[in-house]
């Protein structure tokens, strides 16, 4: 009997995988990208400025490093990479404006693309907001201020005293203005002269990773580190001031915002790094993905307002190691979901019930006068052989079923299943 009652359990469950394994959707692999064509566009963030030097580069000047995420990305897939990401670029300098620097002149960025480019990335649109500016000018002598620039000459307590301005509307923020009436027109022209010159490619745009964190990653006292530290150089300082720091989070926010807009309205597909990095900013110099702020006497540092000798450390505010490696790991995940190719539906197979036997049981008793049933022996050898049986030459013949026809079968074996179940409970109680 407990053979019997197991035969009815175990059809049921048979019944229910079969449903879930049909119901179930087909895994998706990623081909053999070996050899095919990759082109990278963008500034310095693409180019990883401060990172080791790639042996070749688009310009002398550039400072593109061989470090960085279209690199990461080729190695993984062994794409054929050419790397046009230039350190100080612009929009145009990607669609249709050479680029002077250092002393040298760099092509126009897109002129590597064609009908073979299998994928394009593009990180752009910080040098057009003012990023590397915006940075220097909110550098602030005291957590209080004052800061070192000014658009007007005056002293200032901060940047957002300079760029917010009171409406009769309410506050607003010109950078988030020079946003909607410079970035976002220059980059949706921009993908779509990339898409007319490589029709067959995946289009990724990559946004910048944070620069500020928000409010749940700010710490009570703030982030505000001096530039010095004794009598020399504090390494990776972060000089802004608590007002600035939010200035600093919101315009990046609504600029990644922006840029994922324009890209999802052209047809390409848009990266944010943002949310994902905003516990690693230079407010957390420990466990951050952007170098902070490191004053140098180096000849090669980049020359600053008011200091006589030396200047800024390449690299600051820009991606670390520890950044590039982020990026091209968020990268590397579009590409695979961009290229996968679906398996072919395996066919389901499943395993056929065995016909249920009796219990070797002792005879009935001579003393019994109980006619046998004519409703309980046969049901079990009569109704559960024969379907498992169907269904199971159903599927060898077939191949793989319809869902329709699939769930049909299992819903027929469920029920044969708690039939056989409740009826053999039945005859064990009577």
């Amino acid at each position: 009997m407990r053979r019997l009652l197991s035969t009815g359990a175990v059809l049921a469950v048979l019944a229910v995988s079969a449903m879930a394994a049909i119901a179930a959707p087909a895994s998706a692999a990623v081909p053999d990208l070996t050899g095919r064509s990759y082109v990278s566009l963008g500034d310095s963030y693409a180019a990883a400025w401060g990172l080791p030097l790639a042996a070749t580069q688009p310009a002398a000047g550039c400072d593109q490093s061989d470090e960085n995420y279209p690199h990461l990305v080729a190695d993984e897939f062994g794409f054929d990479l050419d790397d046009r990401s230039c350190g100080g670029a612009v929009i145009a300098n990607v669609v249709d404006t050479p680029q002077s620097v250092g002393g040298a002149t760099a092509p126009v960025q897109s002129d590597a693309l064609d009908a073979d480019t299998d994928l394009v990335t593009l990180t752009i649109g910080g040098n057009d907001l003012g990023f590397w500016q915006l940075g220097q000018m909110c550098i602030a002598a005291t957590a209080g201020g004052p800061v070192a620039g000014s658009l007007d000459g005056n002293v200032h307590a901060s940047c957002a005293e300079q760029f917010v301005v009171n409406t009769p509307a309410g506050p607003v923020n010109t950078l988030e203005t020079q946003i909607d009436q410079t970035v976002a027109p220059a980059l949706s022209a921009a993908l779509a002269d990339i898409e007319a010159r490589a029709p067959h490619a995946k289009i990724i745009v990559v946004g910048y990773p944070a620069l500020a964190p928000d409010a749940a990653h700010t710490p009570s006292g703030g982030c505000y580190t001096s530039l010095l530290q004794g009598l020399g150089f504090r390494t990776n300082a972060y000089p802004y001031t608590n007002t600035d720091v939010e200035l600093l989070h919101a315009t990046q926010a609504y600029l990644d915002d922006t840029m994922a807009q324009v890209t999802e309205a052209s047809g390409a597909t848009y990266v944010s790094l943002l949310a994902d990095s905003v516990a690693h900013t230079p407010c957390n110099p420990r466990d951050s993905y952007v170098n902070g702020i490191t004053l140098s006497l180096a000849p090669d540092s980049v020359p600053v307002s008011g200091l006589p000798v030396g200047g800024i450390k390449k690299g600051a505010i820009h991606p670390n190691a520890a950044g590039a490696a982020f990026t091209s790991t968020k990268v590397s995940d579009a590409v695979r979901e961009l290229f996968a190719e679906p398996d072919p539906t395996p066919t389901p197979t499943i395993t056929p019930t065995p016909t249920p036997t009796d219990d070797p049981s002792p005879s009935p008793s001579p003393s019994t006068t109980e006619s046998p049933s004519a409703s309980v022996s046969p049901v079990p050898s009569t109704s559960a052989t024969p379907v498992a049986a169907a269904t199971t030459g159903a599927l060898a013949t077939t191949g793989t079923p319809s869902v329709a026809g699939a769930i049909g079968i299992g819903a027929a074996m469920l029920l044969v299943g708690i039939a056989m179940t409740l009826l053999l409970l039945r005859r064990a109680h009577s």
